[in-house]
C-alpha cells in the first residue's frame, strides 16, 4: 500500500513538474523581445535630459522616454531619427492659464475635465484636456491663447 502511494505521489509530482516546465517554456517564448532604441534617439534624449534614468516605449511616431523629476512623471517623445517632438506631463487645473480654461468651457459647456496635461514642444507650450459629458469623451488640445490645435503626436 505504501509503495503504491509513493508511486502515485511521484507520478503526480512528475506531472506537476512537467506542467510547470511547459508553462515556463511557453511564457518565455511569448515574451516580447527587448526594445531596441536607435543610438540617435538615445543621444537626443541624453542631450536634452542628461543623466536622467528613464524607460523607453515604442509608438507610431517614434520613441517615448518615461522619467520622473521632482516627483513629476514626464514623457519625452522623439522621432525615429532622434528629433525631439515634445515632452508632456500631468498637472492640475491651477496650472492652466485662465484663457485656456475659459475657451474649453466655451467650446464644451457642461463637460467635465478629467485630465489636465501640459505639452512642451519646439513650437511652444500646449494644453491638453480629456473631457466628458457623462456619455461622450473627447480630447482638446489648445495653445497658450486658448486656440484649438491638432496634436500630431498623440499616443
Amino acid at each position: 500500500m505504501v509503495i503504491i502511494a509513493i508511486k502515485s505521489f511521484l507520478l503526480g509530482l512528475g506531472g506537476v513538474f512537467l506542467l510547470v516546465c511547459l508553462f515556463v517554456f511557453y511564457y518565455f517564448q511569448n515574451q516580447p523581445q527587448g526594445l531596441v532604441v536607435p543610438q540617435s534617439v538615445k543621444q537626443a534624449f541624453q542631450a536634452k535630459y542628461p543623466n536622467i534614468p528613464h524607460t523607453w516605449q515604442r509608438h507610431n511616431y517614434g520613441y517615448e522616454a518615461v522619467f520622473t523629476q521632482n516627483n513629476i512623471q514626464y514623457e519625452a517623445e522623439f522621432s525615429d531619427t532622434g528629433e525631439w517632438l515634445e515632452t508632456e506631463y500631468y498637472v492640475t487645473e491651477k496650472d492652466f492659464p485662465p484663457i485656456v480654461l475659459k475657451r474649453i468651457n466655451q467650446e464644451r459647456p457642461g463637460y467635465i475635465i478629467t485630465k489636465y496635461e501640459i505639452e512642451i514642444t519646439p513650437n511652444g507650450m500646449f494644453y491638453e484636456v480629456d473631457i466628458t459629458d457623462g456619455e461622450l469623451e473627447e480630447e482638446l488640445y489648445l495653445d497658450n491663447q486658448g486656440n484649438l490645435q491638432t496634436d500630431l503626436y498623440e499616443d
